[in-house]
């Protein structure tokens, strides 16, 4: 009985924790938004939607000018300053472009609410109000436009700001960010913004997350910590966008060198560019965190003294970031990865040198272990890339644009079984290699496998790296007086050894995993059972390892 006991301590911890995790996908309700919401209403935001989303509206169409005229009478209603910026598309991308896309000219709306110390240190908010030829664009953009519209308006109703704030909805951003480019030009504009913020959506529904920023973005992002109540961004999202090929308009914007953040929803990727992106399909709660989001963050920049935006603007670091749990986001400096990889790697020295020095371990065992458990991960890899191939076949799959397999409302369902079965084969891969190379050995090699992942993402991905130091540093450390053997690290210690992997493991690389099947949907199944599989096993071989302990 004591043996189960520790296993089913560590399958309901592991499920606690999943769910503790998990809740910063949750938008905050209207109660909890506090003050904000009775500043920014998500409901007004919707009526504003039901015009700007009516039906598709492409640039140059009938539709386009119908939208555009709605958000400048939107505009001047609240009595804020408001102009359209015209120009050639011919001016902005070469003669053969403008007539494969057939419009004469982006036509971008820009309105301003004055600062009381000029227009120095502005802010700058944009979206863009284009949608694509088959979708009204509820979402893509509508999200944004109505975020800023209604952002304008709560804003219109307070006590002027000292800073000016900019809004700019752009045109042909669907086409080839031609609005954005276009605005450049309005360096009236640009050169006197202190901070950008943009609004992009990649679905209809779903938590927005800050997924790029301006380089040098340390203070930035603490400052996004410390003014929002509800903060999701990972800055894997951040480096890992960097490194794709897609881009919004703040892409053209960021050349500026300017301060700013970019904030898109990716759940609900079957209404993205798809027919089915009308306002009876959108999610009031994604809106609402849009504007949890917007507002307190504008209500800081707009009343920042030049010192205060100088000092953000100094910072010499990349920043770290992450969410723990809702309402919890950690933030600290790229310069401190390598010194926690020096310290992981001390750590394993230490760790590795009592394991043999004990007897615990021993370099051949190991050595196969290592390889047995890489060889599983492999097979691992190909059964579930083979299965998502006759998946689409047999269920008849959707592939979309970007070649994403898609099962329509059975995607989670299928993930789900799918990676609930990933952790069955890593029992039945644990229980061989344990009994062919020793359990110690299996226990040893599990976590030279994080070891090698923290140096690997340390010293090339920096911004997902924390996902596997930081687990790895607290395992080694409380494994340590059970390799040493001294007589306290029994009983309740197991316990705690048995957390202190499980815990920070799920809490750090479950969320990314999640969201990497959100921006990929099922097709990056293989990777993600590897994933489950690098999490399981060494939960699986503590255990046993454990268990087997308190028999002796």
């Amino acid at each position: 009985m004591k043996k189960r006991n520790l296993l089913i301590f560590s399958i309901l911890l592991g499920l606690l924790t999943l769910f503790i995790s998990f809740s910063q996908f949750l938008s905050p309700s209207s109660e909890e938004m506090g003050e904000t919401a009775k500043d920014f209403s998500s409901e007004r935001a919707l009526d504003y939607l039901k015009d700007v989303a009516k039906e598709p509206h492409p640039m140059g169409s009938p539709a386009n000018k119908r939208v555009r005229d709605y958000i400048v009478k939107q505009f001047q209603n609240l009595d804020i300053p408001v102009e359209i910026q015209s120009k050639p598309v011919k001016d902005i991308r070469d003669g053969k472009y403008a007539a494969k896309i057939s419009a004469g000219t982006v036509e971008n709306i820009i309105a301003k609410i004055p600062g009381t110390s000029g227009d120095d240190n502005a802010i700058l908010l944009t979206a863009h109000y284009d949608s694509v030829t088959e979708a009204p664009g509820a979402s893509d953009d509508g999200y944004g436009v109505v975020t800023i519209m209604e952002t304008a308006r709560a804003l219109k109703q307070m006590p002027a700001p000292r800073n000016t704030i900019y809004f700019v909805l752009t045109d042909g951003e669907e086409q080839g960010l031609l609005g954005a480019s276009a605005f450049k030009d309005r360096t009236d504009v640009l050169n006197k913004v202190g901070v950008m913020l943009n609004f992009e959506a990649r679905g209809n529904t779903g938590v927005p997350i800050l997924f790029e920023t301006s380089s040098n973005d340390l203070k930035l992002v603490q400052l996004y910590k410390e003014t929002v109540l509800y903060p999701v961004a990972y800055s894997f999202a951040s480096e890992m966008y960097r490194r794709m090929p897609n881009d919004t308009d703040f892409t053209e914007l960021k050349v500026t060198k300017k301060l700013g953040y970019n904030f898109a929803n990716m759940n609900g990727l079957e209404a993205y560019h798809a027919e089915i992106d009308r306002v009876e399909n959108s999610d009031e709660g994604t809106i609402r965190h849009f504007g949890s989001y917007v507002f307190p963050l504008v209500k800081k920049f707009m009343m920042m003294d030049a010192k205060e935006f100088q000092a953000i603007e100094e910072s010499k670091s990349d920043a770290i970031y992450f969410p723990l749990m809702k309402k919890t986001l950690v933030v600290y400096s790229e310069k401190v990865v390598i010194p926690l990889m020096i310290v992981l790697l001390v750590l394993t020295a230490v760790i590795f040198f009592f394991s043999f020095k004990k007897r615990v371990t021993q370099i051949k065992g190991l050595a196969f272990s290592l390889l047995a458990m890489m060889g599983s991960l492999v097979a691992i890899f190909i059964f579930y890339f083979l299965l998502i191939r006759l998946s689409t076949i047999v269920l008849i799959g959707e592939i979309n644009e970007f070649n994403m397999v898609m099962f329509g409302a059975y995607d989670s369902t299928m993930l789900t079984l799918m990676l609930f079965f990933a952790i069955v084969l890593c029992f039945f891969f644990a229980k061989w290699i344990s009994k062919k190379c020793g359990l110690e050995n299996f226990v040893m090699s599990t976590h030279v496998l994080w070891i090698l992942l923290a140096v690997m993402t340390s010293l090339t991905f920096k911004g997902i790296s924390y996902a596997f130091t930081v687990p790895a540093i607290i395992s080694l450390l409380l494994i340590l007086p059970i390799i040493l053997k001294v007589n306290w690290a029994k009983g309740v210690y197991h316990y705690i050894v048995v957390a202190g992997w499980t815990v920070p493991s799920i809490l750090l690389l479950a969320p990314i995993m999640y969201l990497m099947y959100v921006a990929q949907t099922i097709s990056i199944a293989p990777i993600l059972a590897i994933l489950t599989a690098i999490i399981t096993f060494p939960i699986v071989a503590i255990v046993n390892w454990l268990m087997a302990e308190d028999e002796v």
